[in-house]
């Protein structure tokens, strides 16, 4: 049971100010004088002596139910299932120098761009936006509903885009999260994409407190293969090679998985690991599925109950009446 005009609570005051001051004024109520008291020694009190009491009772209780009313109490019957008609998604993607890596074929960003593509040419209702990060972040495209428009920017994107000489995760998030900051009161998502360790700017997990204080969901996929992806060059002859560097090849590093899962544990999202481009296309399509989840809310239904106690304290101020003008009609 909840009550839906609890702020009324403060009209009790007046009704027991008024109680107290009837109350007050029965004890001055005058009464008939015997000159002779003896003579209803004997007399039994009846039963309506007894219940002398019972119309200023009933008076009472129907004040009490009426104030009850007032506040109008309901009772939760079930939840209803709503569907919003969309929510706003930011795209955060990383475009740092270790998306080249083939673990991902062809390479790590242009499957990256193979799904975001995909991803955007699936949505219905929603409006989309995209940012970009490398050693800074910036909005590449701000929320829109044009979809093509959105699509053609993920295809445009190369290690050109952005200055690709670093990993700047928390720059990403705080950058999509003053995108969403303008949509107050709506459904907030952001989707960030990474292959590397935060090596710029903001912290994450800072820049994760900041989305979860206002109230916006973080999605994370960490791409690339488990144990890192061999680092390639050319030699002079333009074949690749893989780079060496004191006698050791060298080895791109690997998504921070428990960094990634900590900011979505903050934000009340998920974390997925692609390790290879069949596995990173399977992920967007379980977060589309997530997002089509967040439009389905059910909303508790409660039932008001107020018109009982509002029919219960009219018989009760109707039985009053009635008693004070037959069976107990009092004298004064």
């Amino acid at each position: 049971m909840k009550w839906h005009n609890l702020t009324l609570l403060w009209m009790v005051l007046p009704a027991l100010a008024m109680a107290w001051l009837v109350w007050r004024g029965r004890r001055w109520r005058r009464g008939i004088t015997f000159s002779y008291g003896e003579v209803l020694d004997g007399c039994r009190p009846t039963l309506a002596v007894r219940l002398r009491w019972l119309p200023a009772g009933l008076r009472w209780l129907a004040v009490g139910l009426l104030l009850i009313a007032v506040i109008r109490p309901q009772v939760l019957m079930g939840e209803d299932e709503v569907k919003l008609k969309g929510v706003n998604i930011m795209l955060v993607t990383d475009l740092s120098g270790s998306m080249i890596a083939e673990d991902l074929k062809p390479s790590r960003i242009t499957a990256e761009k193979k799904v975001l593509t995909d991803f955007v040419r699936r949505i219905k209702h929603d409006n989309v936006g995209l940012v970009v990060f490398g050693a800074k972040s910036f909005t590449q495209s701000p929320l829109t509903m044009d979809y093509e428009i959105l699509a053609n920017a993920i295809e445009e994107l190369d290690l050109n885009t952005v200055d690709a000489d670093g990993t700047a995760i928390g720059d990403g998030i705080l950058t999509a999260v003053n995108r969403l900051s303008r949509c107050r009161g709506q459904t907030n998502v952001i989707i960030l994409a990474t292959d590397g360790t935060n090596n710029r700017g903001e912290d994450p997990l800072r820049a994760a407190e900041i989305a979860a204080a206002r109230q916006i969901r973080i999605y994370l996929v960490g791409i690339g293969a488990r144990g890192g992806a061999p680092v390639y060059t050319t030699d002079q002859f333009g074949m690749k090679q893989p780079y060496v560097r004191n006698g050791q090849a060298m080895r791109w590093d690997e998504p921070q998985d428990k960094v990634l899962q900590q900011i979505a544990a903050k934000t009340g999202g998920a974390y997925f690991r692609a390790a290879d481009e069949k596995a990173l296309d399977a992920i967007y399509a379980q977060i589309n599925q997530l997002i089509k989840d967040e439009k389905k809310r059910r909303d508790p239904h409660y039932k008001e109950i107020f018109p009982w106690f509002l029919m219960a304290a009219l018989a009760g101020l109707f039985l009053e009446v009635l008693l004070r003008t037959t069976w107990l009609r009092a004298l004064t």
